[in-house]
């Protein structure tokens, strides 16, 4: 297997674009018929590669890590100082504005959870959601804060019922103090308008949050230009997966406590137990910070700008047209969000569909081990808008939850999700398409087995 790979060709099959490269795009996988094909990648909503930039850049820093915040001598001096240009870089990348700070964590998830735990909610706020969020923009906001929380609601296709959201706002005037929304749907692509949400949002003195993980790595962010008051996304979505999460958090609401206090959290502690706390955007990040992580996001962000978000829009824009239409022709598969919404709404490349007659989990398998290519199945962390596709009735659920208890995932109804990124190729639409075809039309060339503790589907 090896470990470069090619630029990927333009859309219309001409001449190579100046993208950037990624290492694993051409590694190899074995079939269950003996034969290697090149790997399709069609999970990159789950997460991506890493650019060969970020991983030469990571490799070089590794060369002369020291102690970030911990230390003095040349390898102090060289962290201190790539992890700053890195922080300059990210906030570029966001349009950062100056009120706000970085604050890093392991993931989105984590973000979302810090600022929950930040703001100061009470049990009289209403916090809005909706929904297409991602469950890690819903849960933390249940969980983690006292305040009640709302669903915006959407169509079948999984576009915002602006509507119920101006219901919401006037039902519940001066109480809403936070939309946390999706900059872009993990399940269906969907991009809202976030200047418009902003506008609507501050008028009512309200917060606008932003959970950009599937937004960043497909379109330009300026939370100036938007009006974004608060973003949070993971570098593992944006070609850089060492582990690391961003939250950009106005400097007031850091202003307070730390929920998880330690070492790097203050200046100083008395004998008596006083504190002096470390300055807000540093007080919140206990402990030795992700160098690496924030390094090799820095250059991921780098990368996007100066490729320019022009060439990549156009690259994603035209293989996402080119997959709809694809997709939609195919006998036997259903696309649960139209055609035609990829072409009049905003959405990025991602894509939910179903086979006839076939389980979402076995259609995953079969394409793995049939054809080489990576998807993902499920609820895919919305359940109730895949639900409201498959269209399962309260007693159905009922006995659904039950097994799912009982430890019978493969109960679960679900979809199959094909996601694009910059790296993808006409010729990974055309391996889908062939792939599917089959599938639909002859059923799996092999026998499997249910593995239903992990959801999947096993060569038998």
């Amino acid at each position: 297997m090896t470990d470069l790979v090619n630029q990927p060709a333009s859309p219309s099959g001409g001449a190579q674009l100046a993208l950037p490269r990624v290492l694993g795009a051409d590694s190899v996988t074995t079939l269950a018929d003996g034969r290697d094909v090149r790997v399709v990648q069609l999970n990159n909503a789950a997460t991506t590669p890493p650019f060969e930039r970020t991983v030469r850049e990571v490799q070089e820093f590794l060369g002369c890590y020291g102690a970030l915040h911990r230390g003095a001598g040349p390898r102090a001096r060289v962290t201190v100082d790539a992890v700053e240009r890195a922080v300059r870089r990210i906030t570029a990348f966001i349009g950062q504005p100056e009120q706000n700070a970085l604050l890093f964590t392991s993931n989105t998830s984590a973000a979302i959870n810090t600022l929950a735990r930040l703001l100061p909610l009470t049990a009289e706020d209403v916090v809005l959601t909706s929904e297409i969020e991602h469950t890690s923009n819903n849960l933390p906001w249940r969980y983690n804060t006292p305040a009640r929380v709302l669903d915006v609601r959407a169509n079948d296709t999984g576009a915002l019922d602006l509507e119920h959201l101006e219901q919401l706002f006037a039902e519940h005037a001066g109480r809403v103090k936070l939309l946390a929304v999706t900059g872009a749907s993990n399940l269906t692509g969907y991009c809202p308008d976030l200047s418009a949400l902003a506008d609507r949002c501050h008028r009512a003195g309200a917060l606008l949050f932003v959970d950009a993980a599937q937004l960043a790595p497909h379109r330009r962010i300026d939370m100036v230009e938007a009006g974004v008051d608060a973003l949070a996304f993971s570098a593992h979505k944006v070609y850089a997966p060492f582990g690391l999460g961003v939250l950009s958090v106005p400097r007031a609401v850091l202003a307070r406590q730390p929920a998880d206090p330690g070492g790097g959290s203050i200046d100083m502690i008395s004998d008596s137990g006083a504190v002096v706390w470390a300055p807000p955007g540093e007080r919140h990040q206990t402990g030795t910070w992700n160098a690496t992580g924030i390094v090799a996001l820095g250059a991921s962000c780098a990368t996007i700008l100066e490729t320019g978000w022009d060439m990549i829009e156009a690259h994603e824009r035209e293989l996402v047209s080119r997959a709809a239409a694809t997709l939609s022709a195919i006998p036997g598969v259903r696309l649960t969000v139209p055609a035609h919404s990829y072409r009049t709404d905003d959405r990025i490349g991602t894509f939910p569909f179903v086979v006839d007659g076939l389980h979402h989990a076995l259609v995953a398998a079969a394409l793995e081990h049939e054809h080489g290519i990576e998807v993902r199945a499920g609820t895919i962390c919305n359940h109730r808008l895949v639900r409201r596709w498959i269209g399962v009735p309260d007693d159905e659920q009922a006995r659904i939850e039950a097994e799912i208890a009982a430890g019978d995932r493969l109960s679960s109804y679900g979809i199959v999700r094909a996601s694009l990124a910059c790296h993808s190729t006409v010729d990974d639409i055309e391996r889908l398409d062939q792939a599917l075809r089959e599938l639909a039309a002859h059923g799996p060339t092999r026998r499997y087995r249910p593995a239903p503790e992990h959801e999947t589907y096993e060569p038998a």
